[in-house]
Order: structure tokens, then sequence, then C-alpha cells
């Protein structure tokens, strides 16, 4: 009874934002506005809850500037705040929702993308996430992308490796002291 009772809400969440019924707020990105209800978007996001609740700029606000955000990550994200379900994650979708989850603390999307991308780990994008867990101090995901650099040595001879020397040598220097330490 209970599973039938949770997946009826999630069906009934997911149907009052797809139809736009009763949203009292948007979601703004450069080209698109999402509609969207505030008290849903509060109860998943400490961050919106706090928008929402202070005197910061969004409680009376009709809208959520996210001009930083692209239209397929905020649409993705909202399906996860009203369905709690990820559809179609690929590599680059998943790490713009890791980026958004963690701005705005959904621990369970950021905890689902972290779990994605460590699974989806590659010679050709290693590098690429060290510095994404390096950027947002995910300590837990660094250390997945350092043991599996380490275990696939083959990533020092790409130009994804020359590229992340250049852009963040401390980490490059981290990674290399950890392959010399072993």
């Amino acid at each position: 009874m209970l599973l039938e009772s949770t997946r009826v809400l999630k069906e009934n969440l997911e149907s009052s934002y797809k139809e736009n019924f009763l949203c009292d707020t948007k979601l703004k990105t450069k080209t698109r506005a999402f509609p969207a209800h505030k008290f849903i978007l509060g109860a998943r996001s400490p961050v919106l809850k706090a928008m929402f609740t202070n005197e910061m700029r969004g409680k009376n606000s009709e809208y959520v500037n996210i001009d930083y955000l692209d239209d397929d990550t905020v649409r993705r994200m909202l399906l996860y705040i009203y369905t709690a379900t990820l559809q179609d994650l690929h590599w680059d979708s998943a790490c713009n929702l890791y980026t958004a989850s963690n701005k705005y603390e959904i621990l369970s999307l950021k905890n689902e993308c972290s779990s994605f991308l460590k699974n989806n780990l590659s010679e050709d994008n290693a590098c690429d996430l060290l510095i994404l867990a390096d950027m947002h101090q995910d300590e837990d995901l660094k250390s997945a992308v350092q043991d599996y650099t380490l275990n696939h040595r083959g990533i020092f001879n790409t130009a994804a490796w020359k590229n992340c020397i250049k852009v963040n040598a401390q980490l490059s220097a981290e990674l290399l002291y950890l392959l010399v330490k072993d």
C-alpha cells in the first residue's frame, strides 16, 4: 500500500510540474523560464528554501535568476526535484547536474551524479572529473578519481593530462606525488 501511495504521489508531483499547476515562481536561464513551486523547491533544496524564506532577493520575487545553468540542466534538476528520477543521464549532463546539485545542496542528486561519474570514469575523462571534484571540495569523488588514475597509468599519456597540468598544476602535482609515493 505504501509503495502504491508513493508512486501516486510521485506521479501527482510530476503532473503538477509538467502542467505548471499553481506554480508560484520561475527559474530563469538565459533562454527560458521554468515554472515551479516554491514549496517543492524549498523542501528539496536548503539553498532555495533560504532564498524563499529569508530576506534574500528570492523571497518576494516571481523568479530566481539562474542564467549560469543551461536549459537542459535546469530541466533535469527540476525533474529530479519533483520525482527523484534521472532520465537518459550521460557524462556531460551528470557533470552539470553535479555542479548544480552542489550549489543548491540537493544531496541525493549530488550523490547519484557522483555515483554515475565514478561508474563511467575513463582515461579520457578522469582529469576533467578530478578538476571538478577538487573545485567542489569533494574528497570522496577526488579520492575515487585518484585511485582510478593510479590504476590506469595510461592517463598520463593523454592530451587531457597535459591540459590538466596546464590548468591545475597543484592538482597534477598532488596526483604525481601519490603515484611516486606508491
